[in-house]
């Protein structure tokens, strides 16, 4: 049996996202899915489909769709999973897990400039 086929999403490869990896887990995740064509879903530039596209052009569309969320499901302990489970979109679910990570408070900002 092969890696990938024990971990089709390819998160075998690297810890699961903890209390304390954050910063190396939202890089290995970023990479993982630009490799696989998925980071748009998170980072918000995903392209929309145009209205009523070609069928294959809209199962592609989902299946990269899909492969973000899942990576970024798999990717994670089993605490963060039930955070996430019931979302539907990779940008949402990796905003939920980003925020006790990332604070951006006006202290934060203020500190930056």
């Amino acid at each position: 049996m092969t890696t990938k086929d024990m971990d089709p999403v390819g998160t075998e490869c690297f810890q699961m996202l903890n209390q304390s990896n954050w910063n190396n887990w939202k890089e290995n995740i970023r990479f993982l899915l630009m490799d696989s064509g998925s980071w748009w879903f998170v980072d918000g530039s995903d392209p929309k489909l145009e209205d009523n596209p070609p069928r294959r052009e809209r199962s592609q569309y989902k299946q990269r769709e899909d492969r973000a969320f899942s990576a970024i499901y798999c990717g994670v302990d089993d605490q963060r999973k039930t955070l996430i489970s019931s979302f539907k979109s990779a940008s949402v679910a990796w905003t939920v897990l980003k925020n006790p990570f990332e604070h951006t408070s006006r202290a934060s900002v203020i500190r930056v400039c």
